[in-house]
């Protein structure tokens, strides 16, 4: 009793401990209204972020015990919010009192650390993120804000994209494209997991469907580019980012999947003496870097006659695709093939099994007597291009003696009957004998075999 007692006291001691050493933010800030946070309200339809360094924030957190964490404005529809990184919270700016504004925090969320570094963006009116380090590895999850329980949720996907910090999301398309990932896991051994693993399949999520889809694979060319990178700036424009590698400008155009590289000097030294750690955002062609000490802006006009394309994309067709394709095209004509065969064979089996069923004690063979010798009449008119006229089929039936109307009558019989027997073995309505009449004297008849047929009634006579 008395140490159930004890564990109880030291789980409250921790909890109180625990309590004290963390400061939380207030829940409301009266700031003042700065050039930066009027330029963003002016913007219509304004779709990116703005990232403050902890030397840059609009937030006074300096008692807040999440004081060093950084800041990024945010714009969804006509409302401006500061969300506080590392972290779930949010804080919606309030309409400008003259030179002041009030940001209020909306959310309840408690839980840290577990998004560093993720990808804020809006999508039909809601608040999302995606990726981001925590809990000793990176995640591709997809988050959206719960308005109703102001909470983060997860929204689930068909599979799990890491971002690999070259990602851009498309307001208009309602899509985030991935070029390729960055797998990372401290809490494995593997120092290939611990540096990072790089797997350059590329991806697209569509937000409609919440589904990642394959579009290729990243370019040699492309990786060997970013591989060799010791500067970055990471800039969402119209159709793509805009990326400092080894201090030269690189547009990439995920839209068109294209590259651009800056042939302009004075557009490279803009964005590296104006990018880091000051307030950086595009609009409509224009490139915005703001001066908090200063409170002015510096402008650069993006022009895509600034930089020459590059002679290869971001991402290629993946080749393990066209293997499946190819393979998939085999195997379907090996089946075709297979399937031809066997109906082939099971037709021919079937054939000498009718065949077999059509002999009986009276008759010896399927074809038997004038019958054969009517058949064979006819395939060696047949090889000489010739039809068999009445009086031929009257002189090999044994009737050429006798009135015309038996004529008739036993003609049409034997041809019916071999017809019938034929019809029956091939299990088709094909006629063996066919009929025309002649060219010079159109009251007679003309009978032949079709060429077609030939060569199956030899082997339908020879299995006899």
């Amino acid at each position: 009793m008395k140490k159930g007692i004890f564990i109880v006291f030291a789980i409250l001691m921790l909890d109180t401990s625990l309590n004290a050493q963390f400061i939380p933010c207030d829940t409301a800030f009266v700031v003042p209204y700065s050039p930066l946070l009027k330029k963003i309200n002016e913007i219509k339809e304004f779709h990116g972020t703005v990232t403050l360094s902890n030397s840059v924030r609009i937030l006074p957190l300096t008692n807040c015990s999440l004081s060093s964490n950084a800041e990024e404005i945010i714009k969804n529809g006509d409302q401006i919010y500061v969300l506080l990184s590392q972290t779930g919270f949010i804080y919606k700016m309030g309409v400008p009192e003259d030179s002041v504004v009030r940001f209020t925090k909306i959310d309840d969320t408690y839980n840290l650390n577990y998004n560093i570094d993720c990808y804020n963006f809006a999508f039909n009116g809601n608040l999302y993120n995606y990726g981001g380090y925590g809990f000793w590895q990176k995640t591709g999850h997809i988050r959206r804000y719960n308005t109703v329980d102001k909470e983060w949720d997860i929204v689930p996907t068909n599979i799990e994209i890491i971002p690999g910090g070259f990602e851009w999301y498309s307001s208009k398309e309602g899509k985030m494209y991935v070029p390729f990932q960055k797998l990372e896991k401290r809490f494995l051994k593997d120092p290939i997991y611990k540096n990072g693993l790089f797997d350059y399949k590329s991806y697209i999520l569509d937000l409609n469907k919440a589904d990642w889809q394959q579009i290729g694979k990243l370019s040699d060319e492309f990786i060997q580019l970013i591989s060799q990178q010791n500067a970055y700036l990471g800039l969402r424009v119209d159709s793509g980012n805009i990326f400092l590698i080894n201090d030269e400008t690189y547009f990439l155009n995920y839209i068109n999947n294209k590259i651009y590289k800056s042939k302009e000097a004075d557009l490279n030294q803009f964005l590296l003496r104006n990018s880091k750690n000051v307030p950086i955002f595009y609009d409509k062609g224009v490139i915005y870097t703001y001066s908090p000490s200063e409170k002015i802006f510096k402008t650069w006009n993006f022009d895509l006659n600034d930089f020459t394309e590059l002679d290869f994309p971001i991402w290629t067709a993946d080749p393990t695709t066209y293997y499946f394709v190819f393979g998939l095209v085999i195997v379907l004509a090996i089946g075709i093939l297979t399937f031809i065969i066997v109906k082939r064979k099971i037709k021919l089996r079937l054939q000498n099994a009718q065949l077999k069923m059509l002999k009986t004690d009276s008759i010896q063979q399927a074809f038997a007597g004038v019958e054969l010798t009517l058949i064979e009449l006819l395939i060696e008119e047949n090889k000489k291009g010739k039809k068999v006229e009445i009086h031929q089929m009257n002189h090999v039936l044994g009737i050429k003696d006798k009135n015309i109307g038996l004529q008739k009558k036993v003609r049409s019989d034997v041809i019916n009957s071999i017809n019938d027997k034929y019809q029956f073995i091939t299990q088709t309505d094909t006629l063996l004998i066919s009929s025309v009449r002649k060219v010079d004297d159109k009251r007679f008849f003309e009978y032949f075999i079709a060429d077609a047929e030939i060569n199956n009634i030899q082997k339908i006579i020879k299995t006899n």
